[in-house]
């Protein structure tokens, strides 16, 4: 994946883990069943930015970094 879109991604969901997180932390109110979880948005949020931030170093190195524990 080349640089661009990496960053695009990466540019992508760091405000989508941004209303995740405030999603999350608003006080619960009794009324209408909610629909999205934004928990398990925000967790695979922050798993893909993870994942791109590996990405984006090993781009920048020039060497592709090493799996642990697999």
């Amino acid at each position: 994946m080349p640089l661009e879109t990496t960053l695009g991604l990466l540019a992508g969901l760091l405000p989508l883990l941004g209303l995740a997180a405030w999603r999350v932390r608003r006080p619960w109110r009794p009324g209408p069943v909610w629909r999205i979880p934004w928990g398990a948005v925000a967790a695979v949020c922050l798993v893909l930015i993870l994942g791109l931030l590996a990405h984006l170093i090993s781009l920048w190195s020039g060497r592709p970094l090493p799996p642990r524990g697999l």
